[in-house]
């Protein structure tokens, strides 16, 4: 789990410094946190055993991207300097810094880990235990 808390981290630091830079947002937005976290849920959605464990290992795959998230949109509506993560195409109906800012900060430990995590590890887990069952494997220990 460390691992993957670290690389969404590094991740989501590296995009905020080039986004800072002047790289435009068309080449910042391939270092992409969203693509780490997708891989650490396919990982956690085979390799924990309970429904507990998938809930904290979802909770804890987006706990640092909205760190740096909200991190990075408090630097911008303080500063007024834009980054990729206000930039229009990454607002939802242009919404403003403030509602942004504040949105990730209450979805971020409410809803966004639950409905953007769990769920879909949760359906992963079904399949890949619905698979197993059909081809009479075991479980693999991770």
């Amino acid at each position: 789990m460390r691992l993957f808390i670290a690389a969404v981290f590094l991740m989501g630091i590296l995009r905020f410094c080039l986004t800072l830079a002047g790289i435009p947002n068309s080449t910042v937005k391939f270092f992409s946190m969203t693509v780490i976290i997708m891989l650490g849920m396919l990982y956690f959605a085979v390799a924990t055993s309970t429904h507990k464990e998938r809930l904290k290992a979802a909770y804890l795959l987006i706990f640092p991207y909205m760190i740096v998230e909200v991190a990075a949109l408090l630097y911008t509506w303080a500063s007024g300097r834009p980054t990729i993560f206000h930039a229009p195409e990454y607002s939802i109906g242009g919404v403003s810094i403030a509602a942004h800012t504040i949105g990730h900060l209450v979805g971020g430990v409410t809803w966004e880990p639950v409905l953007l995590a769990f769920v879909p590890m949760e359906v992963i887990w079904f399949i890949y235990k619905g698979a197993l069952r059909l081809v009479g494997g075991k479980p693999r220990s991770f």
